[in-house]
């Protein structure tokens, strides 16, 4: 019977105690698993069940068998290594390897060790227990030192076990010791000699979890900003539904601001060294377990070309490697590289290719009409950095509410389907503030598709706050009322129509009789669906061509009318036969027919002559246009895409504005030539930096002026010495580009006498907006330690020039990988929002900015959606605040405003039209 009254009763107590405790425990793991079955049965989970077994001690009053029970405590040795991973002491890289396999051969002799003193105790007869002493008779230490010198093969005989059992036991444990340890020893040594961070990763422990690798060229913040993104608390419903792990694969030992960095993530982001193109280092992290493979380039290279090379190496190696079983990601940063053959399905198996340079170029041209594009688009699909303690300044709440909208998928309930587009838009946003904007049919977005009946196979795009609201909308089973009738009949915009006949062909309206009745809607527009109707259209069409020549090839960058002739024709009469001679002149003419593409070095170099001919022409000493132009200010080197920007500007919805290039240098053949492509383009040679050539440029006459980044070095800012300019290059804290843009901007700044309304200046990284004027800074009580230690650059998008829209950054444009994971539309999207959608069918959509309506003007926003949209036709999506609006020391984006918000007289609406 036991005695409570003795110690041992309380040391009996505390195990019961202890065991309980292991066992509540091992019910909550088993409760907790993605994979119950996997678990119970692991070798883990007998473990943590067998040494939940001493609980019966609690039900027993004899010790008959007890002393069974309590040598399966012993295997809580073994649980010491979850506390080991907890504490980042066990994992994949060398260090952690061999910490755990010190520590596990450590505790297997310990373990050993207990058994035997056990053993020659219990196993003892009843006389030798009583002449042993109260520790046994053979202590603890005695046991160890025993099984250290015994597996050491010393073998001093001092200490030796006189049971049959402790005997047997050392038996089986020389004969485990001498076939398991020198492998042990061999891995460490191994190990010893392999990469820092070469280990293994074993995707079993990430099952029923969402598991990324991160791949490609790797750096400090690119890795920072997608890792705030991806663990933003604004995903934590949807982390902790579906968990994440992500593998970084980088070719090298990372830096300890990047162990510091993914320090902040618990363990759920691991670092491996290796490199995506070798088969091995794909192996070691179970590449083709994984749910997405992303492949980052490296923005800061002075040869995209090669960069992209590299990047279609990769994407094949890690392709050919998962046989299309895993998402694969690649970024590329030239985007001439998009129409490279090798992303084709057939050869590419379904790789997704983003260029962020792409979008980049598009926004920088569209915001040259939309005010604050940039900062909408960047806003809608970054997640926000989490503020508290708010500043008491309204501007500052109603900028952070556009933040915090993002762009969510919606499945749509039942009570939806068999209703139009536009009545599901109005109810959602009437009853739970959130825009519906877009839908994706069958992998094809729409933007504000009127008239579309909704299907439960159409996924909506809403902009939201948050993924509960839109888990809401799902769950929602009342009926949807609607003070719209189904039967009603939106009225299309009058843009929409002109674009369906600009999309063909760019002329006057007068040149088409009764185009004026068709704009009114007074007459329907007539977009053909016969042939015959397609054949009347490009006669007319062709005889407007004739009447305003100059004004079509302005407007569409062909060389002469034959080419007209030749389009036309061939749409009237079929393709005729050519000579491939004469079609290679043809297609080798400068410049050149294919206004899509960026001319071919072959095509510059045979027309070299006659392009710097050109050059001389269009080469001015003092701008004096008839026309407002646009001034592009460029210092540092030729900008590299500037034909891609000038290509969105020249679109036939764009009005077409001259253009003036400010650079020091005089362009070469190669440079100039797929920048003279385009009509009324100039150049003054000068630098941006000096007042007098700003004014020869005609700076304070221009309509736009845009200051281009370059890629500039990285500047010393560190006080470290230049000895360590490859450090500074990694996380510098400014750029040449930079701090010319600075004093570009304040020499424009100037001139105009503090007028930057019309200015937008592009920064090469984002830290370099916190130096524009005006200067505001979010207090610092207001950003938690946390948010900021994750992604410091995310008070950029506080920062007031980036808020109006007037600076921009490509980094800002990160997202776009990001978000892809989440979203595989993300770039159709942004491309769409930015051009217009990209078919001609009646679901073509563009989005506009004008002034709100003088009727809404001290009226709720929305009462202003609603009347817009069902007797306009558009879809409201936000506003454009006006310097002054609640104290604002300058312009910014207000997205997706809640209902009561109030229109002033100045503020701007986006809307797709």
């Amino acid at each position: 019977m036991h005695s409570y009254g003795t110690a041992g009763s309380w040391v009996t107590h505390l195990q019961n105690a202890i065991s309980v405790a292991f066992l509540a425990d091992y019910v909550l793991r088993i409760y907790s698993e993605p994979a119950r079955l996997f678990y119970i049965f692991s070798l883990s989970g007998l473990v943590d069940l067998l040494s939940a077994i001493p609980i019966f001690n609690v039900f027993r009053y004899r010790k008959a068998g007890g002393d069974v029970y309590n040598l399966l405590q012993f295997l809580r040795i073994v649980r010491i290594s979850s506390c080991i991973t907890k504490l980042g002491m066990a994992g994949s890289t060398l260090t952690q390897q061999i910490i755990l396999l010190i520590f596990s051969t450590a505790g297997a002799v310990v373990l050993v060790a207990g058994i035997i003193q056990w053993l020659e105790y219990h196993g003892a007869s009843e006389k030798t227990k009583r002449m042993c002493p109260l520790e046994g008779c053979m202590s603890f230490w005695d046991a160890f030192y025993f099984v250290i010198v015994t597996i050491a093969t010393v073998g001093y005989g001092d200490v030796v076990p006189v049971t049959i059992q402790g005997q047997a036991a050392i038996i089986i444990t020389i004969m485990i010791a001498v076939a398991i340890l020198p492998i042990q020893v061999s891995r460490i040594s191994t190990l010893a000699y392999n990469r820092p961070y070469g280990g293994t990763f074993n995707s079993r422990k990430v099952l029923g979890s969402r598991f990324l690798i991160i791949g490609g060229s790797i750096e400090l913040r690119v890795i920072q900003i997608f890792l705030a993104e991806l663990y933003n608390p604004t995903h934590a419903e949807d982390l902790e539904i579906y968990p994440m792990h992500v593998i970084i694969l980088a070719p090298f030992t990372p830096s300890f601001e990047l162990q510091q960095l993914l320090s902040l993530y618990n363990n759920q982001v691991e670092f491996y060294e290796g490199c995506p193109s070798q088969t091995s280092d794909l192996d070691r992290i179970s590449a083709d377990k994984a749910s997405a493979f992303f492949l980052l380039a490296d923005k800061e290279t002075l040869d995209p070309r090669t960069e992209d090379h590299t990047q279609i190496f990769r994407a094949l190696a890690v392709s050919r490697y998962c046989k299309g079983r895993v998402r694969i990601v690649v970024e590329v940063l030239d985007p001439d590289a998009l129409r490279c053959s090798v992303w084709d399905n057939a050869y590419g198996q379904g790789i997704e290719v983003i260029c962020q340079t792409k979008l980049h170029n598009k926004l920088l041209a569209r915001s040259c009409t939309i005010k604050g594009l940039y900062t909408f688009i960047t806003n809608l699909f970054t997640s926000e950095i989490q503020l508290h303690n708010i500043p008491s300044m309204r501007h500052i709440v109603e900028y952070n509410h556009s933040f915090d909208n993002e762009v969510y998928p919606l499945i749509f309930p039942s009570a939806f389907h068999g209703l139009l587009f536009e009545e599901v838009t109005e109810f959602i946003y009437s009853s739970f503030n959130i825009t519906l904007f877009a839908l994706d049919t069958s992998g094809t977005v729409l933007l504000h598709p009127k008239g579309h009946s909704i299907s439960s196979n159409d996924i909506g795009l809403v902009m939201a706050t948050s993924l509960n609201t839109v888990y809401s909308i799902s769950k929602f089973e009342g009926t949807c009322s609607n003070p719209q009738s189904r039967e009603r009949k939106l009225l299309e915009s009058v843009s929409s129509r002109w674009k369906k006949l600009g999309s063909v062909a760019s002329f006057k309206r007068q040149e088409i009789p009764g185009i004026d009745s068709y704009l009114d809607g007074s007459q329907p527009v007539p977009v053909p669906s016969s042939p015959v109707g397609h054949h009347k259209l490009i006669v007319s069409l062709r005889d407007a061509v004739e009447k305003n020549h100059a004004a079509l090839l302005s407007g569409n960058g062909f060389s002469d009318s034959t080419e007209i002739d030749a389009l036309t024709s061939n749409y009237l009469e079929g393709e005729p036969s050519a000579a491939l001679e004469a079609s290679m002149d043809w297609t080798l003419a400068w410049p050149s027919a294919d206004i899509y593409g960026r001319p071919h070095a072959v095509l510059l170099e045979r027309n070299e002559q006659k392009i710097l001919q050109d050059l001389q022409r269009r080469s001015i000493a003092i701008v004096s246009l008839k026309k407002a132009h646009i001034l592009v200010c460029c210092q540092g080197k030729w900008p590299a895409n500037l034909f891609y920007f000038l290509l969105e500007l020249r679109k036939p919805t764009f009005p077409n504005h001259p253009v003036v290039i400010l650079h020091p240098s005089q362009p070469d053949f190669y440079q100039w030539g797929s920048v003279g492509v385009f009509k009324d383009v100039f150049f003054v040679k000068g630098s941006p930096i000096h007042e007098l050539d700003l004014m020869r440029a005609g700076v304070i006459h221009a309509d736009k002026v845009i200051v281009l980044a370059y890629p500039g070095s990285p500047i010393d800012a560190s006080g470290k010495g230049v000895q360590q300019t490859a450090d500074t290059r990694k996380n510098p804290g400014a750029y040449t580009s930079d701090v010319d843009g600075i004093i570009i901007l304040a020499n424009i700044e100037r001139l105009l006498h503090g007028d930057l309304t019309k200015v937008v200046i592009e920064m090469q990284h984002a830290i370099g907006l916190h130096y524009l004027w005006p200067y505001s800074q979010i207090p610092s009580c207001s950003i938690p330690a946390d948010a900021y230690k994750r992604n410091p650059d995310a008070v950029a998008h506080f920062a007031p020039a980036y808020m109006e829209g007037r600076a921009v950054s490509p980094s800002m444009l990160s997202f776009l990988m990001r978000s892809s994971f989440y979203n595989k539309n993300t770039s159709s999207i942004v491309e769409q929002l930015v051009e217009g959608s990209v078919d001609d069918s009646k679901h073509a959509r563009v989005l506009e900015q004008f002034e709100a309506p003088q009727k809404y003007v001290n009226r709720s926003y929305g009462d202003m959606f609603s009347e817009l949209l069902a007797e306009r036709g558009m879809l409201a999506l936000g506003l454009y605040r006006a310097k002054g609006t609640h104290g604002s020391p300058c312009p910014y984006v207000f997205t997706n405003p809640p209902m009561d918000s109030i229109v002033s007289a100045e503020d701007l609406v986006f809307a797709l039209i």
